[in-house]
């Protein structure tokens, strides 16, 4: 709903003259006792008009609406370290259809390669191989941006290969590369990184298979040749980069809210909030005058913290902390109203993502919910009044429960309005069994709004005090960082 509140003498008379030209969206002015209304079309962006969203009970891909930016976060699809000699792998983004791993030779596990926080452990071994194929579903991936693997071979094993990609389950294959010779040819299977950027291929269907066929390759001097046979042929730490939704994101509310001061008459406050659908022609009536704006989107399920008396030294802007799933976006600026004009707003980000991805060889389906509570002050944005007290007391915790054996990551939203400079954030971790806590452990790093940070480690193993985490920049988001926990 639109209004206009204006104290002193002329409220209601303005009070009804603004809602009337506001709710109609017409063009002009009304002029009463020589003060002037003039209309304002508010360009945004930061809006799409064909949101992907990443949930079964979505739209289908290219259903128009005019949702925000989805809360996409770039990461690891599909992951295998192989380190508890399984095909299944350590993480998976779409787990109604199992991805494979199938070859013509004969499958085992031997000595693997280290990786980012994956201990070198295991690797999965073909003998006799002609082709390896790896199939993944890729269903409701907004972009595939990255395949990567390491291998080896023994010294009659393959020292080159071809790599082909298939859309259409086999049906047809394009070719990704053709020659791909390994460095490093010792007889000892020395590890061999390959990555290939996806980001230009546009692939969008449901699947995504890669086909390997070997090549005997350049030898090492003095080594053996070629046999295919009896030749083995190692892989560690497959992974498939992309974009996807984090858990969830955006929910059953979806508003944009608006708040316009009038800098030289504190008692004009235009306010209102308008659904997704009706922002890209919002129009408003407005005195002229100069005026800090402030526009907030909020798609969730749960509305946002703000105050019931806005006024320009008050005004902030706030989210609980276990609505983890909030997409939040804002733009804060200023505006001058002397005619009928135009005024272009830019949303940003007033999140960062948490993304907890776990290493554990180990079997985790004794895991039955996981609970994470913030230790520092909750965050608010307060636009116009740096110096705002907080406002917000929030005590409310995130409570997850997953199949974090199949799905070995946990993805949250952390609500952060817009900070300059990086602030500390303060995590404490439950892992809990269907019948008793596990496990309790502190995260610990420093942070500001759109970036992501990943911590990466053991979730049951107490004895590792030396994981690492890391941040890292991803498509749309900034910021980089690395540290220790």
């Amino acid at each position: 709903m639109r209004s206009l509140f204006v104290k002193k003498d002329r409220l209601s008379f303005y009070f009804i003259i603004l809602l009337a030209v506001v709710a109609c969206k017409k063009e002009g002015s009304v002029d009463d006792q020589n003060e002037n209304l003039h209309a304002v079309q508010f360009k945004i962006s930061g809006f799409t008009s064909e949101s992907i969203v990443l949930k079964s009970s979505s739209p289908p891909i290219g259903t128009q609406s005019a949702n925000p930016v989805s809360n996409f976060v770039e990461g690891y699809l599909y992951f295998w370290s192989f380190n508890d000699e399984s095909l299944a792998p350590d993480i998976a983004y779409q787990t109604l259809k199992e991805p494979e791993i199938v070859s013509d030779g004969i499958p085992s596990y031997v000595g693997g390669y280290g990786f980012d926080g994956y201990g070198a452990g295991r690797a999965l071994s073909f003998k006799g191989a002609s082709e390896v194929l790896i199939k993944m579903s890729i269903e409701g991936a907004e972009q595939i941006t990255q395949f990567a693997f390491d291998t080896g071979s023994s010294d009659t094993g393959p020292k080159d290969f071809e790599i082909y990609y298939s859309i259409n389950e086999g049906e047809t294959y394009e070719v990704l590369s053709i020659a791909n010779q390994f460095v490093k040819t010792g007889d000892n299977a020395p590890k061999n990184s390959y990555t290939y950027a996806l980001s230009e291929k546009s692939i969008s269907r449901s699947m995504l298979w890669f086909k390997l066929i070997p090549k005997a390759g350049d030898r090492r001097e003095g080594g053996s040749e070629y046999k295919q046979l009896t030749g083995t042929w190692r892989f560690d730490n497959i992974r498939l980069v992309g974009m996807s939704s984090s858990s969830g994101g955006g929910g059953e509310i979806d508003k944009l809210h608006y708040y316009l001061f009038h800098k030289s008459k504190p008692e004009v406050v235009v306010t209102g909030t308008i659904k997704y659908e009706e922002a890209l022609s919002l129009k408003l009536a407005l005195p002229e005058g100069k005026y800090s704006i402030c526009f907030v989107s909020n798609a969730s399920n749960r509305d946002l913290i703000l105050p019931s008396n806005p006024t320009l030294s008050n005004f902030y802007v706030g989210n609980q902390f276990s609505n983890s799933n909030a997409d939040i976006f804002g733009y804060y600026g200023e505006l001058e109203v002397n005619g009928e004009t135009d005024h272009e707003v830019k949303l940003r980000r007033l999140f960062s993502q948490i993304k907890l991805e776990f290493t554990d060889a180990v079997d985790l389906s004794v895991i039955s919910k996981i609970g994470i509570s913030q230790r520092h002050d909750p965050f608010f944005y307060a636009p116009f009044n740096p110096q705002l007290v907080n406002p917000i007391l929030d005590q409310t915790d995130i409570d997850t429960t997953a199949d974090f054996n199949t799905n070995k990551q946990l993805v949250f939203n952390q609500f952060m309005g817009v900070q300059s400079k990086e602030v500390s954030v303060k995590y404490t971790v439950v892992v809990y069994s269907s019948s008793a806590v596990l496990r309790t452990f502190h995260l610990e790093s420093t942070l500001r709004n759109n970036m992501q940070l990943v911590f990466r480690g053991n979730l049951l193993d107490q004895s590792n005090s030396n994981g690492k985490f890391q941040v890292s920049k991803q498509m749309d988001w900034d910021g980089q960082k690395e540290g220790e926990f």
